[in-house]
């Protein structure tokens, strides 16, 4: 082997047994022969560890293995580059591969025309779904960095591009997701020696339940990689950069990612003035309907935890940081506020040791001061609370009638919050019997915006959204619930609901059976037995008509107003669906 490397393919590893080999092999089989393999196992405690060292042993010279605590792919791949010693740098993830003349070729194009970086097409293989499209990168040979930048794909891969290695003395991976993002538009913008080879020559295989199609906290990672492509990119093509990331933001607001749309807002408003005067987006009309959303105001991504007796329990943070991991998590005990600012009542509740009382009216007046979401320590949110961060102020029923103030928000400075707190300065019935906030809320909302104490959804005003109890109370596991108590521990697949609950739901499928019937317009056959077989038809046709019937009958609820109280039904349908494919 050459003693002089052209190129160092660097491979981070990490719980990735299934794929490593075929990943190393893919670049064995390059037909560039000076090359070394750098395997970077970043904390793997599955078999990769031992098929590195295994490789290492076999291919002596061509092939190292770093071994390293796990710290994510971007900073396995600058341990990667610390270690190499190519000419360029290509970067190959673990569970893809490459084709045999990718470097050879990439790298003979860099040599020719003097690049930094060199770039390929993309096959991408839908693993679960059998099927392949190749996304090519440019529509031509030559390269208009300008019209690149604005309008080229595969820009924010690491993988289908060869690097000289100069590039990265001053440039390195963020310990992030989305670390692609955050870095390689960027670079694309300052090294604008470009070269192209139009072929696919990187193999990428599209799985379910990976990082990039999972939805998980640290995924909000992303409106913070779109802020360090516009800072660091190079001014001369800012315009180019916010259009680029424009058409991004709205596949992902509107598409891939919704539940960050509020994420997504707040990273906007930050940049407004780039996307309201950016002429690329001003001649889009695909891409013109996102400036909409800067007109949009979002509840802060605070979380508001007040506690007086006893600390916030540990897994309560722990489960913060795991779904809301840039929330800023508000704790407040009884010093919070100095005393002289407290109304009397609240005083005088803490004298008499009524801490519920006073513990709602903080919680109150944090939420007015900064806004956002409170969440008491009783109260197990997930990451689809997220979504409510695009309401003006919202509240939800705990049963029939109770308004529940274990999870509730607003808009800084919202009036309805602001009337609410003024009930606390007044000499009435809520303060001499020290009733609870679920009170006044209930009753100022029954009083000024016409709430139904009927358990249901209902959005007051276009101003004030009031959530079911399934929403923020527990959850029917229909999909729906963002926050549910957890005061009472409950096997694994219960839920603790008071009977009052249980009757609502009860009569609310009632409700809709008897939609369903009405629907269907033949409510008399709904109950009785299936036909018996007529005489003279085969079974096969007579099981073929019944099937049908079925069908219909399935089809007709499916469409009918609420069909998510009907999944049994669902089930039903799914199953003479997959008999019929059968």
């Amino acid at each position: 082997m050459s003693q002089t490397i052209k190129v160092s393919v660097i491979i981070p590893v990490y719980q990735v047994e299934s794929y490593l080999e075929r990943a190393v092999d893919s670049v064995l089989g390059q037909t560039l022969q000076e090359k070394e393999i750098i395997l970077v196992d970043d904390g793997s405690e599955d078999a990769s560890p031992a098929i590195c060292d295994r490789y290492a042993r076999e291919y002596p010279g061509l092939i190292r293995v770093i071994h390293k605590p796990n710290e994510g792919l971007g900073l396995a791949r600058n341990t990667g580059v610390r270690a190499a010693s190519g000419e360029y740098i290509a970067f190959l993830d673990s569970d893809d591969t490459v084709e045999p003349e990718m470097y050879e070729e990439m790298a003979r194009l860099a040599d020719e025309e003097g690049c930094d970086i060199v770039m390929c097409d993309v096959r991408i293989r839908y693993v679960e779904e059998g099927r392949e499209t190749v996304v090519s990168s440019y529509p031509r040979r030559e390269i208009d960095l300008s019209d690149y930048i604005a309008n080229g794909n595969n820009i924010t891969y690491s993988v289908n591009k060869l690097f000289r290695r100069s590039i990265w003395a001053e440039n390195q991976y963020e310990k992030m997701l989305f670390e692609d993002i955050a870095l390689i538009p960027s670079l694309m913008t300052k090294y604008p020696q470009v070269g192209y080879v139009p072929k696919p020559f990187y193999n990428y295989y599209r799985r379910a339940n990976t990082i990039s199609t999972s939805f998980v906290g640290d995924m909000v990672d992303i409106t913070k990689a779109f802020r360090l492509f516009l800072d660091r990119c190079n001014p001369a093509y800012r315009e180019e950069a916010v259009y680029c990331v424009a058409k991004q933001l709205q596949w992902n607001m509107t598409k891939s990612r919704v539940l960050f749309q509020a994420d997504f807002i707040e990273m906007m408003r930050e940049y407004e003035k780039d996307f309201r005067l950016n002429p690329f987006i001003a001649k889009d009309k695909a891409v013109r309907p996102l400036l909409d959303f800067l007109d949009k105001e979002v509840i802060p991504d605070n979380l508001i935890c007040v506690r007086f007796d006893s600390p916030v329990p540990e897994t309560y943070r722990e489960e913060v940081r795991t779904d809301f991991p840039r929330a800023r998590l508000m704790e407040a005990g009884r010093d919070y506020f100095p005393p002289d600012t407290l109304p009397d009542t609240v005083r005088r509740a803490l004298e008499d040791g009524n801490t519920p009382y006073a513990e709602e009216y903080y919680a109150l007046r944090i939420l007015y001061e900064e806004g956002g979401i409170v969440l008491r320590p009783d109260r197990r949110a997930n990451l689809s609370l997220k979504r409510l961060r695009l309401n003006r102020a919202f509240f939800g029923f705990e049963n029939t009638e109770e308004i529940t103030t274990g999870c509730y928000g607003a808009l800084k400075g919202h009036y309805v919050v602001r009337a609410l707190l003024d009930t606390y300065e007044a000499d009435n019935i809520y303060n001499q019997m020290y009733l609870p906030l679920a009170d006044r809320i209930r009753d100022f909302l029954l009083l000024h915006f016409g709430l139904k104490a009927n358990g249901r959804n209902q959005l007051l005003r276009h101003e004030v959204q009031v959530y079911l109890p399934s929403i923020l109370a527990y959850d029917m596991k229909d999909g729906d619930n963002c926050c549910k108590n957890v005061a009472v521990p409950v096997p694994e697949g219960y839920e603790l609901v008071s009977g009052d609950v249980l009757k609502m739901w009860s009569d609310r499928l009632l409700e809709n059976w008897n939609l369903y019937k009405h629907a269907l317009g033949k409510k008399p056959e709904l109950a009785k037995p299936a036909p018996a077989k007529p005489a003279g038809i085969s079974p096969e046709r007579y099981q073929r008509d019944l099937d049908e019937r079925i069908r219909e009958v399935v089809e007709t609820y499916e469409n009918s107003t609420c069909w998510r109280l009907t999944k049994p039904l669902r089930v039903i349908g799914e199953f003479f669906r997959k008999r019929r494919k059968a």
